[in-house]
């Protein structure tokens, strides 16, 4: 489990910015799409 911690620590460090902006955007509206479904029943 430290090896995987390690690893995506230094992936995470060599990999833009660029590309996490729109991962983060898309879990964001999956967030809040699935929490007005589930709120509206």
């Amino acid at each position: 489990m430290d090896d995987f911690i390690e690893g995506f620590m230094k992936g995470a460090k060599e990999t833009p910015k660029g590309f996490f902006a729109p991962v983060v955007a898309l879990w964001c509206l999956l967030i809040q799409t699935t929490e007005s479904l589930v709120s509206s029943k």
